[in-house]
């Protein structure tokens, strides 16, 4: 059966964009704001799995951010988390299916893996929207020795803004799976905000 990843894409990028505002009926509570870094998490309704939003801003061009984090296979430029990324099936221009291998937080554990659908959306106000969600995909299944987690959502929002600067929201809900700590969940959870961290700084020093 031909399995509809548009859909499955679009349903994820659509619960993201109504989830990244802040307001009373989201429910963010504020964990961090510092060195230019606000940083949320909520429970997601759907799953009661803790949710991450992180918000800065940055002095370049959002097509400059997109050529980033959209690229999957430059991912372990920047995040030291990962062990391997790349893309395993091109299905359009702008939706592709990727794997991602993180490395585990504390030795003695084993990686997680994740094989997810991506699709890069770009609106006629110029925001760029990279939204990721876990699927099953019968090309790559589970690998021996490694924890298959699952990606419930994953995205960046990318936002023009007059001042020259661009406003990046990253929002992530992360399921590693497996009989692992409370304290090891949280130690993923804050994976989101290094990331973002680690990617902004690529993007200073390495395009001008």
């Amino acid at each position: 059966m031909q399995v509809n990843y548009e859909a499955i894409i679009d349903e994820a990028k659509n619960k993201m964009m109504k989830w990244q505002e802040i307001n009373e009926q989201n429910m963010w509570e504020l964990f961090q704001n510092k060195e230019g870094y606000i940083v949320y998490t909520k429970r997601n309704p759907e799953n009661g799995i803790n949710m991450n939003r992180s918000q800065t801003e940055i002095a370049r061009t959002p097509e400059q951010i997109l050529d980033l984090v959209a690229d999957v296979n430059k991912r372990p430029l920047y995040d030291e988390k990962v062990e391997t990324a790349h893309v395993i099936e091109q299905i359009d221009a702008n939706t592709r299916i990727i794997y991602v291998r993180i490395k585990p937080p504390i030795p003695f554990m084993s990686s997680r893996d994740l094989v997810m659908v991506q699709k890069v959306y770009e609106q006629n106000d110029g925001i760029y929207i990279v939204c990721s969600k876990s699927i099953i995909h019968q090309k790559t299944p589970p690998i021996n020795k490694i924890e298959r987690a699952e990606m419930h959502l994953s995205g960046w929002i990318i936002m023009p803004q007059p001042n020259q600067m661009t406003k990046i929201v990253t929002i992530q809900c992360f399921d590693p799976k497996g009989d692992i700590p409370t304290s090891i969940t949280n130690q993923y959870a804050k994976l989101q905000t290094d990331m973002m961290k680690a990617a902004i700084k690529y993007i200073a020093l390495n395009y001008k």
